[in-house]
């Protein structure tokens, strides 16, 4: 990536007296690993930032992850209001305010005479931040619906766009797009890199060596290259810190999302001469874990992990009884955007995902027909 892309990243955050750092809700362990890497690194630069994962319950972010306290599920106040009263005729005696019925009552009591109407003006604060960090987002039309409340906010601001996935439309001003990068956190170390490496500490290179591990599977992943073995070793220089990282993203895990994986593996099926695997899930079975339909991507992983020689992985999962929603995973050669377009999927090259208008069963057994053919 041009150093040029970098330098104006780098120069927006240090104008900003304050930077939004953003992700999608259901955030994948590399973009929450990410985000905590950014905001602890702007931290470093005595840049405030805060960070929001809509909807996140703070319990299911790792512990290791440096300033995961800054990590909130919604926006705060994002300007103030400024009401000005002119008072050098008529100085105020005394000051109450009260809140009743969902409205604020100011009561102002002059030492004499009164004010008038055109004493009394409004004016809308400054913004709170004056930069933003979407970190994920493949498109401006995904933020926007994320959130959408503020949508005007989003449009006044400079937007720094990070992210490595083929879907990246690179929609914003500044886009540290690379579909090379093996995860979110490697574009984030490369940006830290080209800024100052020296700010890089130990927490910092624990939390994008975590995004690393988890995004590649260990480095399991095909798109795993000798550069992403060096950096993850120039991590481990830095001061991460691999058995934390192990523990926290896979020896913590909930027993509801045990139980999930559980029952996904009892029904795992295996075409070896194609080297597709496939497993299903009923409502029922989501329901009892207690988890939800947005683990699909994680269960994926593991099921690639179980059955490594896998080349195409598919997780069914019962929405309603008219529906299933499909998670396809293929590795090279094969690619899930491709192999899945007949069946209406959407993604990239690695991952892919669609609902499909049949019931669990019968959408099963019409999906594996369709990658049968599509895979001889």
């Amino acid at each position: 990536m041009a150093w040029q892309i970098f330098q104006q990243a780098t120069e927006t955050v240090k104008r900003a007296k304050r930077t939004l750092v953003l992700a999608p809700e259901n955030p994948t362990q590399d973009t929450m690993a990410t985000m905590a890497a950014v905001l602890s690194y702007l931290t470093a630069h005595q840049i405030p930032a805060d960070g929001i994962i809509p909807q996140i319950n703070l319990e299911k972010i790792p512990a290791f992850l440096p300033s995961h306290d800054k990590i909130q599920p919604r926006l705060s106040a994002l300007r103030d209001l400024k009401i000005k009263l002119d008072v050098t005729q008529t100085p105020v005696h005394e000051m109450v305010y009260d809140v009743k019925d969902g409205k604020l009552e100011i009561l102002l009591t002059p030492k004499s005479g009164e004010w008038q109407t055109k004493d009394i003006s409004l004016h809308p604060g400054e913004d709170r931040y004056e930069a933003i960090i979407a970190i994920g987002f493949s498109d401006r039309q995904t933020l926007n619906a994320v959130f959408r409340e503020p949508a005007d906010f989003i449009h006044r601001l400079p937007i720094i766009n990070l992210d490595h996935d083929a879907k990246n439309e690179h929609w914003a001003p500044i886009n540290l797009v690379d579909l090379a990068a093996t995860s979110n956190s490697e574009m984030a170390l490369g940006w830290f890199e080209d800024w100052d490496n020296k700010k890089i500490d130990d927490r910092i290179a624990t939390a994008l060596l975590a995004g690393l591990i988890a995004n590649t599977n260990s480095f399991r992943s095909s798109k795993v290259t000798p550069s992403t073995l060096e950096k993850a070793a120039r991590l481990i220089t830095l001061g991460a810190d691999r058995e934390n990282i192990v523990h926290g993203l896979w020896r913590t895990r909930q027993v509801n999302t045990l139980k999930l994986w559980g029952r996904a593996l009892a029904r795992l099926e295996h075409d070896r001469s194609r080297g597709l695997v496939w497993t299903t899930l009923s409502r029922q079975d989501i329901l009892d874990s207690g988890t939800t339909e947005a683990r699909l991507d994680e269960l994926v992983n593991e099921l690639i992990a179980f059955v490594p020689d896998a080349k195409v992985t598919a997780v069914f999962v019962e929405h309603d009884a008219y529906t299933t929603r499909l998670a396809l995973f293929a590795q090279p050669p094969y690619a899930a955007n491709v192999i899945g377009r007949p069946l209406g999927l959407d993604g990239s090259h690695l991952r892919a995902s669609g609902a499909i208008a049949k019931p669990l069963l019968e959408a099963k057994d019409h999906a594996i027909e369709s990658l049968r053919q599509s895979l001889s």
